[in-house]
């Protein structure tokens, strides 16, 4: 079970955003991963459903700031830490390896996604998203975590080959080679330019 604490109450799923911000509060607890459908669906087969019975948990840290502006209203952030550790199957051996992840990040609140649309893209430090009196905080960390995850998961060294990709009685790698007198005629553009020419009748001047 997800547990927290913080002065504005338990409820992580429908808090006033705003107002976190605004008198700079902060919390802290664990979310269970089970409680994240979207994360254990990327989690490993072998490991996903385990996952769901176990305690396997997203530690967390969420505090609020109010930043003065000269000449402007003051601006409201989030400041948010993860830690946690997941079960990917790994592409390179299909077998499963655990991927830590720590991430932290800072969001500037906003009241719409019109405001939101305003911010530069180029601005690494103005992430923004769009405040609610009901805002969901466990979607949030969700989609972070989601956005932490490697394009290509895989350990650092594999363990094992993975047995769809070895072939023979002795569990060799099969490598194909090609046939004698084509080893760089595929990889040379000018020798298949040649054989183009070649290939083309001669034109009638006639």
């Amino acid at each position: 079970m997800s547990q927290s604490t913080a002065a504005v109450g338990p409820d992580w799923r429908a808090f006033d955003l705003f107002e976190f911000a605004r008198h700079a509060r902060s919390g802290a607890g664990e979310i269970a991963l089970g409680d994240l459908p979207r994360i254990v669906n990327e989690l490993a087969d072998e490991v996903s459903e385990s996952v769901r019975q176990s305690g396997a948990a997203v530690h967390w840290t969420a505090h609020g700031e109010q930043r003065e502006v000269t000449g402007g209203k003051p601006e409201l952030h989030l400041h948010v830490t993860l830690r946690t550790t997941l079960w990917l199957e790994c592409q390179r051996c299909l077998s499963p390896y655990e991927q830590p992840l720590d991430v932290s990040a800072s969001y500037l609140i906003v009241a719409s996604e019109d405001e939101a649309d305003e911010i530069p893209l180029e601005d690494d430090e103005q992430d923004p998203i769009v405040g609610s009196k009901q805002f969901d905080l466990y979607e949030l960390i969700e989609e972070e975590i989601l956005l932490s995850l490697p394009l290509v998961p895989k350990h650092e060294v594999c363990p094992d080959v993975h047995e769809s990709l070895v072939t023979g009685q002795a569990g060799e790698i099969e490598v194909e080679h090609p046939e004698p007198g084509e080893e760089k005629r595929d990889d040379n553009p000018f020798a298949a330019l040649a054989a183009l020419k070649r290939d083309v009748p001669p034109k009638n001047d006639a």
